[in-house]
């Protein structure tokens, strides 16, 4: 497990030019601000490009649907680096969207020669993906908020199981990042990553971004599965779950 301060901060020498989809989300637009932070080149896709309230010179808001082949060939092409941060609601139909857009960008990438992806999904599609400290925090999240997250997303991360299995099956440079339970904060702070799950099951989409964008610039984590959370802010479990799967619908 590894610690590091605000990823932000720790920009290249050199600016690159990154492709993120899934640009309108949380995740995606601070990955984009972050971006923009570090000095790199930003085209941020979205099926709702007039929804997108970020302006930037080096900033290129594009319409496009990540899982349509011609959209996603057209948007990375240039790129040193692809970003996905894409998410839907929890939902009881079927969802194809994780694993139609790895297809789509995938073989976008293969037919540019881009290399390097980095891709987000969730420690939820690992049974052994939430931890605990205490034998009582086991029981509760073994018998309460295990059973009740995997019932609201069930459909969800099969689907991110799925997009897992393709870029897997890649000889692209990939990194899937599987964050906890997502939260707001007002600022980029330290971070810890690992290649086993982590107890303190919470990752601010702040800090998701910033660690998208500086996966970016190393290659430790080339075809590695990293787990990820935030040392600063602790929100509700609760209020975390309202946010995400209840409110959203």
């Amino acid at each position: 497990m590894s610690t590091i301060g605000n990823p932000s901060a720790e920009s290249s020498n050199s600016s690159l030019a990154l492709t993120v989809f899934g640009a309108n989300g949380g995740t995606g637009a601070a990955a984009v601000q972050q971006a923009l932070t570090a000095g790199h080149r930003v085209t941020a896709v979205t099926r709702h490009p007039e929804q997108f309230s970020q302006r930037h010179e080096r900033l290129t808001v594009l319409k496009g649907d990540a899982t349509v082949e011609a959209d996603v060939l057209g948007a990375v092409a240039g790129a040193d680096a692809v970003l996905s941060a894409l998410g839907v609601p929890y939902s009881r139909n079927p969802i194809s969207l994780y694993s139609k857009s790895a297809r789509a960008i995938v073989m976008a990438m293969e037919h540019t020669g881009i290399r390097r992806l980095i891709v987000v999904t969730s420690s939820a599609v690992d049974p052994d993906g939430f931890p605990a400290t205490s034998l009582m925090k086991q029981l509760v999240g073994k018998y309460l908020i295990g059973p009740v997250i995997h019932r609201l997303g069930r459909t969800m991360y099969e689907d991110m199981v799925r997009m897992e299995e393709i870029i897997r099956s890649t000889s692209l440079d990939w990194t899937i990042l599987r964050p906890p339970a997502l939260f707001n904060k007002d600022a980029v702070g330290a971070v810890e990553t690992s290649l086993r799950p982590m107890t303190a099951q919470f990752v601010a989409r702040q800090d998701l971004g910033a660690i998208m964008v500086d996966e970016t610039t190393r290659d430790d984590h080339h075809r590695e599965t990293v787990y990820v959370r935030s040392v600063d802010g602790r929100p509700s479990i609760i209020r975390t779950i309202w946010d995400d799967a209840i409110r959203k619908k």
